[in-house]
């Protein structure tokens, strides 16, 4: 019995590892510039012949995030407030007009500041915007995000208007506050992003995929404390607990026996669906699926220790004294394995000091 929770614990354990690196590998890649992440087009690099010059319309951009809501893992969806401007010259160019949020959708728009000063052009918005968001749930509720703003212009492909990123003024308010969650950093920056087609436009060649500047402001997240996962789970862990109390019940009493195992396997049962509720469906393994997975056949283990130890208690020679030492044996088995299988798992899932101080690193190295 050691050697199968030993397998499944590493097994479990390399499949989180993988998925914790995964992650990691997937939001550097979306906040650094020269990277493509995983699954996105590359960015169309091959210059082409317009029939004119570029406009090459430099716009200086900033974001200030002053508040953050319904945060909904279940519905993929989070929606913020948040202040945007625009600096530019040259005439006809109204980025604050003609600027979409791609990954979601603006509830409001509000032009609070419209300024000219000499040739330079200044605008602040306050946007509120819901922005739609697949989390990744596979280290659920031990897991970090990038939630990220992608701003692009409507009207001038790549070629013709850049954002240049105002870093200085780009912040996340003080008052930000996301339950469970704590922000550990932000970080804006512009990247060309292309599409998978030219739009059927016949201006650009066939081959061609159309391109855009796109403004990315990045709010890193991640678990607070230890405290979601406690209370998640501790139905669960109370279930096996109970279960395990069976063995602590004379063979001879078979019906109290029994009865302590079966109820502990129904509660388990019942967690799992209270757990499943909180979290939206995944087709790959998780972190709460190994948990679950792992609790109820310990439950079920533990009901099936206890027919083979009534069995030798009634059915063998010295009975009592071999199904006494099965119980303390099975006991001790079941409470070290579920333990270190536990706490295995839940380290494998959260990144360790030194993989929070790199990715910090490669964030603020951007």
């Amino acid at each position: 019995m050691f050697v199968g929770y030993g397998a499944a614990t590493f097994f479990m354990a390399d499949v989180l590892k993988v998925q914790k690196e995964s992650a990691i590998a997937r939001h550097e890649a979306r906040m650094d510039q020269n990277k493509v992440e995983e699954g996105q087009t590359a960015a169309e690099k091959t210059p082409i012949d317009l029939g004119r010059e570029p406009e090459n319309i430099i716009v200086t951009s900033g974001i200030y995030v002053d508040r953050i809501f319904d945060v909904s893992l279940r519905g993929t969806r989070w929606r913020v407030d948040f202040y945007i401007w625009f600096i530019w010259t040259g005439p006809n160019v109204n980025p604050g007009n003609n600027f979409q949020i791609i990954n979601g959708k603006i509830i409001t728009k509000k032009l609070l500041d419209d300024t000219d000063l000499g040739e330079e052009h200044y605008e602040l918005y306050r946007i509120t915007a819901e922005i739609t968001k697949f989390f990744n749930i596979s280290r659920y509720p031990r897991d970090d995000h990038v939630m990220t703003i992608l701003i692009e212009d409507t009207k001038r492909q790549f070629y013709d208007l850049r954002y240049v990123p105002d870093s200085d003024g780009s912040e996340v308010s003080s008052r930000v506050k996301i339950p469970g969650y704590k922000i550990y950093s932000h970080q804006l920056v512009e990247k060309a992003h292309s599409y998978k087609t030219r739009r059927g436009n016949p201006r650009l060649p066939q081959d061609y995929k159309e391109t855009y500047s796109q403004l990315a402001f990045g709010i890193g997240i991640k678990r607070a404390s230890w405290g979601l996962y406690i209370k998640m789970f501790i139905g669960i862990f109370s279930a096996v607990c109970l279960a395990l109390l069976a063995f602590f019940v004379s063979p001879a009493h078979t019906s109290p026996r029994f009865s302590i195992g079966v109820g502990a396997f129904f509660a388990s049962i019942a967690s799992i669906y209270v757990i499943s509720s909180q979290i939206p469906l995944s087709s790959g393994y998780t972190l709460t699926d190994f948990v679950t997975a792992t609790s109820v056949i310990t439950v079920f283990l533990t009901l099936l220790t206890s027919t083979v130890s009534v069995g030798i208690y009634h059915n063998w020679s010295n009975g009592p004294a071999w199904a006494w030492r099965l119980d303390r044996m099975a006991q001790t088995i079941f409470v070290v394995s579920y333990i270190f299988l536990n706490v295995t798992l839940a380290l494998s899932a959260s990144l360790s000091s030194a993989e929070w101080a790199t990715k910090n690193l490669i964030i603020n190295q951007q």
